[in-house]
């Protein structure tokens, strides 16, 4: 396991309390749309990070590593916004609060995300 994994993950960790905290702040800006369970987002935007990290980790050769993000970027992308339409169908009371919160997450981890990996494929070449 490369020795940087380790340092991401609590990076990581960071990021998921940052969101946590700033987005509790928000709740008397976000009352009518606050929605409670949003601890459960942020783990499991840790828990999808963390993973596409250790597989990026494992393909960071070259112009491969390149490939390999921005195709698990796309696939990442395309796996929320599916995650978001199957709860709007499931749960429409609760369909606003749940998007406003997963989506200033997913914000969120994707510019530390962008931001690790910029820095990873620039000391790779």
């Amino acid at each position: 396991m490369n020795r940087s994994y380790p340092k991401y993950l609590i990076q990581l960790a960071g990021v998921a309390i940052l969101y946590c905290f700033l987005y509790y702040m928000m709740r008397d800006f976000l009352m009518p749309r606050f929605y409670d369970h949003f601890w459960k987002i942020a783990i499991f935007f840790y828990l999808l990070f963390a993973a596409i990290h250790f597989l990026r980790l494992r393909q960071s050769t070259g112009s491969g590593s390149i490939r390999f993000f921005m195709a698990s970027t796309t696939i990442k992308m395309f796996l929320l916004l599916i995650i978001l339409t199957i709860y709007f169908f499931i749960n429409r009371q609760n369909a606003i609060p749940f998007a406003i919160s997963f989506l200033l997450a997913y914000f969120l981890f994707m510019v530390f995300d962008v931001a690790k990996s910029y820095k990873l494929m620039k000391s790779g070449s």
